[in-house]
């Protein structure tokens, strides 16, 4: 083999074998961190029996996106079985919103700009939670 062939059969190998290691240890990273994201409660609103609580989070994924207000519900013996109820665009200081617990089993949230709306939980079924009134302001 000459030596220009021989160079470039090893230089193939060695970019090979570096962008391996560098997937790998990518990949090896995201497994023992897999959220990159930071969830901070900011908020927390008790149902009037003290069972259940709705949870407002402000996600923070790092310089290039905005925040994310998240408010969920749980029970508060079980936090880690949780129904997101809404997301907003934006930090929860910087933006308007209103958590209203009508009754044990039902909870309002209103009072926050249509165009701030991400996501919303759509329906209301028998497994949830609480039951959900989700209200733009007019």
């Amino acid at each position: 083999m000459s030596k220009a062939l021989k160079i470039l059969w090893h230089s193939g190998a060695a970019i090979f074998w570096g962008f391996s290691t560098l997937a790998l240890l990518i990949w090896g990273i995201s497994a023992i961190t897999p959220n990159w994201c930071g969830d901070e409660q900011y908020e927390v609103f008790l149902s009037p029996d003290k069972d259940k609580q709705a949870v407002v989070s402000v996600i923070n994924c790092g310089a290039t996106t905005n925040f994310e207000t998240v408010i969920s519900i749980s029970r508060v013996a079980q936090p880690s079985e949780k129904t997101i109820l809404l997301s907003l665009d934006g930090h929860p200081s910087n933006i308007s919103y209103k958590v209203t617990w009508t009754s044990n089993n039902d909870i309002e949230l209103t009072d926050f700009e249509f165009a701030k709306l991400l996501s919303f939980h759509s329906r209301n079924t028998v497994g949830d939670i609480a039951r959900s009134h989700i209200h733009p302001k007019n």
